[in-house]
């Protein structure tokens, strides 16, 4: 196995994303119910296996006629028609019969020989008769047959990843299961002596570990599954054992800590002993320090210890390369113009992501701070509804300068 020397060149965030993207492919594809289907990727596009819908039906409750049978109809002087048979959903259509009211539910079929319907308010019923008060055109508050979509139309692309409507659009296709994409297997690590699990007490030279919650977290919202999780000690052979471990069950590892320049930070040295190590520091704050390689075949990314900078880096890269595993369209959430209702200081030679709540201002969307911008705190990442994406060059960002803001999912 060789062994690939540490890169020490600052790279974009775009450059270090399609690093990442370059060493991830699709897993393949598995049938699932649609129950099950929430949030996974098409595979296949979903194609309507009928027309919908299926048959002319009524928009309204009401009367279904012959418009022929009511032109002459008038608030003032309404035509009178006998009550005929009764039109039900899910029912077939009763024969029309002419110069009568087909009875008429929302969703019911429109019999033959009735071309329009009369919504209930536009009619008086008198015992067996109905006085039609307007005069509806032909098709009035007709549901067509395959208005809505034609039988062989594609109602779901390949790619997509499903929401709840979604879903509903499949079903309606008369899909039971649809084909989507196998969950990538992530492997989380989070390394440092000093970090003890949620729920206990940390005495005062110790850290909560966040990272391990959060990300798991991620790694699910991602349409991800987290094969395990391993708090790795300070310690060189731990790590090295760590990675091999991960490498051989999941299908990308991530990792929080350990990639900077400190004397006990291991990992980026151990990945490039295992593997290869091809990005390591990305120009942009927060995260800066970002491992990007494999460990033997298996693609690796190690974020920034601290939890602003582990969450942004993960969102802007361990994100997209479990989307585009799954063979995703989209991969980065969406970006909006803005103008900042804040001033901030930023580094000129770093693309910097700020955290920023959204409000209307007239035409314009501004985004103003949430608060503190500091990598290690999360309250303002909590609060935040994006980020204010700040291009390097610009050290100095007053209020009033547009800028990207990238929806927080």
């Amino acid at each position: 196995m060789s062994v690939t020397r540490t890169p020490t060149t600052l790279v974009s965030v775009d450059e270090a994303r399609r690093t990442l993207l370059g060493l991830v492919s699709p897993l393949g594809a598995e049938d699932v119910a649609l129950d099950e289907a929430l949030g996974r990727v098409l595979a296949e596009d979903v194609v309507a296996a009928t027309d919908l819908p299926g048959i002319d039906n009524s928009a309204m409750d009401g009367y279904a006629v012959a418009s022929r049978d009511v032109s002459r109809a008038r608030s003032d002087a309404p035509v009178i028609l006998a009550l005929g048979a009764e039109s039900r959903a899910g029912h077939p259509p009763p024969p029309h019969q002419p110069r009568t009211a087909t009875v008429i539910t929302t969703g019911a079929p429109v019999p033959s020989g009735a071309d329009a319907v009369v919504p209930v308010e536009d009619t008086l019923r008198t015992g067996r008769r109905v006085q039609i008060r307007t005069v509806p055109v032909t098709g009035a508050y007709v549901r067509r047959r395959g208005h809505d979509v034609r039988q062989g139309t594609v109602v779901a692309s390949a790619g997509t990843r499903l929401r709840s409507v979604d879903i509903g659009v499949c079903a309606a296709a008369g899909r039971a299961q649809v084909s989507v994409a196998v969950r990538p297997r992530v492997a989380l690590l989070s390394s440092g002596d000093e970090l003890v699990p949620p729920g206990s007490t940390p005495l005062p030279h110790q850290v909560t570990d966040v990272n391990s919650s959060m990300l798991a977290a991620a790694v699910r919202e991602a349409g991800g599954c987290v094969t395990h999780t391993d708090v790795i000690a300070d310690d060189r052979s731990a790590v090295t054992s760590a990675l091999i471990r991960a490498g051989e069950r999941a299908d990308l590892i991530v990792s929080s800590a350990g990639v900077s320049m400190g004397g006990h930070d291991h990992l980026r040295e151990c990945v490039a002993a295992l593997g290869a190590v091809d990005v390591w520091k990305v120009a942009m704050r927060p995260g800066k320090p970002i491992v990007i390689g494999r460990v033997v075949k298996t693609p690796f990314i190690g974020l920034p210890g601290n939890p602003v900078s582990s969450a942004v880096t993960f969102l802007l890269f361990a994100r997209a390369a479990i989307l585009a595993m799954q063979g995703a369209e989209e991969l980065q959430p969406p970006v909006f113009p803005a103008i900042l209702g804040d001033s901030f200081h930023t580094p000129a030679h770093l693309e910097t992501y700020v955290r920023v709540r959204l409000r209307r201002d007239g035409k314009n969307l501004v985004a103003t701070s949430s608060g503190g911008q500091g990598s290690d705190m999360m309250h303002a990442l909590s609060g935040a509804d994006a980020l204010a994406l700040i291009p390097a060059g610009l050290a100095e960002a007053m209020v009033g300068t547009p800028v990207g803001v990238m929806v927080l999912p």
